[in-house]
């Protein structure tokens, strides 16, 4: 088995959280010569309760384009301040259920791999909001590394 993406794609919500993921995926993405995508999605303005109501493949229309270009810039500052800028790095920011945007648009990209920070919430939070990363996992059109924010690390 010959294991070399050239696609990777790291979705973040500008947590400390994902920023432990980032670091992952840029590492694989700099050990393997491939193309870090970097994926920002806002979910609706939903609280949890309504959220449950609503089937995670329903489409979210909202119409703040701003938002978006607001959410591209704040991406933009991010590779700048973290990653040096490279060229190698796309960026983009959508509209939808996070998870479900981000298995879409590993589709679409055709991604080798999902580098995704998981939160570790547990109890009642975990019932209430989920889990983004457990959705990922299970739903990926390809493998996903899945790192835990504040555990032991291999960079």
């Amino acid at each position: 088995m010959n294991l070399k993406p050239r696609s990777v794609l790291w979705p973040t919500d500008f947590s400390a959280f994902s920023m432990h993921g980032g670091r992952y995926a840029k590492a694989f993405c700099d050990d393997f010569g491939a193309t870090l995508h970097i994926l920002h999605v806002v979910p609706p303005p939903l609280n949890p309760d309504v959220a449950l109501l609503v089937p995670s493949e329903a489409p979210i229309s909202m119409s703040d384009p701003a938002m978006l270009d607001d959410c591209r810039a704040s991406l933009d500052r991010l590779i700048k301040d973290h990653f040096g800028g490279s060229s190698a790095i796309r960026r983009e920011a959508l509209f939808g259920n996070p998870w479900s945007a981000v298995c879409e648009y590993a589709r679409q990209q055709q991604i080798d791999l999902i580098v995704v920070s998981t939160h570790g919430r547990t109890g009642i939070a975990h019932v209430l909001i989920g889990s983004t990363a457990e959705r990922i996992v299970q739903h990926a059109p390809c493998p996903v590394l899945t790192v835990k924010g504040g555990g032991r690390g291999f960079l």
